[in-house]
């Protein structure tokens, strides 16, 4: 399972994402984060019609399995990973 984490500089609901994914990331070593800057990769985050951030993809193989546009607990986080993997 990867983990797409796409945020911007001096975002708050993106600094406490982000913590939410560390913390994740912990209990789920197995899980591929990687986080992108939308400021500095404009081009990718229209691509995939991102218009405001933080923004979760969870993809496996290469598919997108879920998507979420705001500030996960890690309970709603552990979650949606466990029913995407399904």
């Amino acid at each position: 399972m990867k983990l797409e984490l796409y945020t911007q500089p001096f975002c708050a609901p993106c600094i406490r994402t982000r913590q939410t994914v560390a913390r994740a990331k912990k209990l789920l070593p197995d899980l591929q984060v990687e986080e992108i800057n939308v400021v500095e990769q404009v081009q990718r985050g229209e691509e995939l019609g991102i218009t405001s951030t933080p923004v979760i993809r969870l993809l496996q193989e290469n598919k997108e399995k879920f998507r979420a546009h705001d500030t996960p607990t890690l309970p709603q986080l552990l979650v949606a990973i466990a029913r995407a993997s399904d």
